[in-house]
């Protein structure tokens, strides 16, 4: 059995975890509807999930070179087709994964976990200087009513909290 050289293979993985050195920016613009959600997995390679995905039972753009935050924006805030090919309006979460991929969906994966905002760490092929998800992360944002359901589902729980300790 021959194996590769490690000479080969070090230059090899040094190429493909290369990235830009200016820091990326995670683009937060309340105008567009959408508010950052944070940096999440992708759920694709996870035991028992038959593939779904994070961001699933939606729709998808990929825009090799030219995707940018503002364009994922554009294309969830426009219901641009769901599953079934209808046009639903806004869908909740857009997500931007491995720099050219748009994700849109009513709900964001119960499986996907947040993980530290350093993980998104490939730039937006349209515009380098943007944060756009990385290998199996997406860069998540929802829109502004789900944002403000969340927090006062959070608020309840917390709420609930209180009450059960002052029992």
């Amino acid at each position: 059995m021959h194996l590769p050289s490690i000479s080969i293979l070090l230059p090899l993985a040094a190429a493909a975890t290369a990235q830009s050195t200016s820091p990326l920016t995670i683009v937060t613009a309340p105008s567009s509807g959408y508010t950052y959600h944070g940096c999440y997995n992708e759920t694709t390679g996870l035991p028992d999930t038959a593939g779904m995905r994070a961001l699933g039972g939606g729709t998808n753009l990929v825009r090799a070179g030219n995707m940018t935050v503002e364009m994922c924006w554009e294309f969830c805030r426009s219901g641009a087709g769901d599953a079934s090919g209808g046009k639903t309006g806004k869908f909740l979460f857009a997500g931007v994964e491995y720099a050219r991929e748009c994700w849109c969906a009513q709900a964001l994966s119960s499986l996907s976990e947040k993980v530290p905002d350093s993980e998104c760490n490939l730039p937006c092929e349209g515009n380098t200087t943007q944060a756009c998800g990385g290998n199996l992360k997406l860069t998540v944002y929802m829109a502004g009513a789900a944002a403000a359901r969340v927090s006062w589902a959070i608020g309840l729980v917390a709420v609930g909290a209180m009450s059960l300790a002052l029992i």
